[in-house]
């Protein structure tokens, strides 16, 4: 009996390779009109995670379980997949007969009323975690609970031996940044609370100072501004409540407030502290925060560039540079065009919304202003 060699055994017959082949030509050919009908079905009933979610503003208190009821049902039939439900207010005048406040038990039991019925809809609900953008607080969380900041002070105290006093109180007050208050371009409904208070001592750290750190005043140097009369005391007094002015200048131009010593000094760094051009004020009268800049120059005519300052959402910087010995220091304030008016913006009324839009500012604000020497 013949035996078959290795190679004879596993070759597949002409037979069984033509089959092969005509399906994997069929399978080919059919693939492109089967991924186009996929995609024009995907387009047609668009599965669920493509579909699109909405913001659901409840504005002021303007809740009926009736229009609860009719937004969601419109929001079903034109096939949305979900909601982000946002409690806001922007002093939204009242519109239904009985209000339902924040948190109330009427609130509340719209709000489950709402999750029932979006549930029963097949719409996905989200919830912001910040109502009326109020960084996640609320009256029911007490002010030691809620979120904070850090705030210091400093006491120079000679050292070598034992210290018995009063350290100087860091602010109490609640804001933003240190001693900055609270501030708010809508106006506050009326009969609402003040805005709660808390302060806890944390820590108490003493370290040496070398010696050449000494204030930029020792030194006396003489202060002078592009214009106005600034009240100097106020640009080192610690505290960025209170603030002196320059005039704003026409745009293109900048307004300073130099420092000139007797003798070239050396400087490592400078803080700033400004007053920030209100958003709104600034479109609507085209000034915005300056462009800030340090300079520095031998002979009070010609100025070098040493540092740009940034302008971010913090009031207060200080930066540092590599060291720059000079006569005179300038802070520079320069004004530049303010950007184009957004058409959303253009025909806003802010009075409309509760804001309050003042007279155009003429003054830029600076509440603090000081130059750091190099260190020996």
């Amino acid at each position: 009996m013949a035996e078959k060699t290795s190679d004879e055994t596993n070759r597949p017959s002409k037979k069984l390779l033509a089959l092969i082949i005509a399906l994997l030509l069929g399978a080919g050919s059919a693939a492109p009109q089967s991924t186009a009908d996929s995609l024009k079905s995907g387009f047609e009933n668009p599965p669920e995670s493509a579909r699109p979610r909405v913001w659901w503003h409840w504005m002021n208190g303007n809740i009926t379980r009736e229009g609860i009821k009719l937004d969601l049902e419109w929001m079903h039939r034109i096939v949305l997949g979900g909601f982000q439900n946002f409690d806001a207010a922007l002093a939204t005048p009242q519109v239904v007969d009985h209000r339902l406040a924040y948190m109330t038990p009427e609130w509340k039991d719209a709000f489950k009323y709402a999750t029932t019925l979006a549930d029963q809809l097949g719409l996905e609900e989200a919830i912001a975690g910040s109502p009326g953008w109020s960084e996640t607080g609320g009256s029911w969380v007490p002010p030691s609970q809620g979120m904070k900041k850090y705030v210091w002070s400093e006491t120079s105290v000679e050292g070598g031996g034992p210290f018995t006093g009063t350290l100087a109180h860091p602010p109490s007050n609640t804001g933003a940044f240190q001693s900055l208050g609270v501030h708010d371009l809508l106006n506050a409904p009326d009969g609402a609370r003040p805005g709660p208070q808390y302060y806890a001592d944390s820590v108490v750290i003493a370290y040496r100072t070398p010696v050449s750190d000494v204030p930029i005043e020792s030194l006396h140097p003489k202060l002078t501004a592009s214009a106005g009369t600034p009240d100097v005391v106020l640009l080192s007094d610690g505290d960025l409540q209170k603030t002196t002015k320059v005039p704003i200048p026409k745009v293109g131009e900048s307004a300073w407030i130099q420092y000139e010593f007797a003798e070239p000094q050396t400087m490592r760094s400078v803080t700033v502290v400004m007053k920030d051009v209100d958003f709104i004020t600034a479109m609507i009268a085209g000034i915005t925060n300056p462009e800030r800049s340090l300079q520095a120059s031998d002979d009070g005519e010609n100025f070098r560039e040493i540092v740009k300052l940034p302008d971010s959402g913090s009031p207060a910087h200080t930066v540092s540079f590599p060291p720059a010995k000079a006569k005179f220091f300038r802070i520079v304030f320069k004004r530049t065009p303010p950007p184009p008016l957004p058409p959303w913006l253009s025909d806003l009324d802010p009075a409309s919304l509760g804001m309050k839009i003042g007279a155009p500012p003429t003054d830029y604000e600076i509440a603090e202003l000081v130059l750091h020497r190099e260190r020996a």
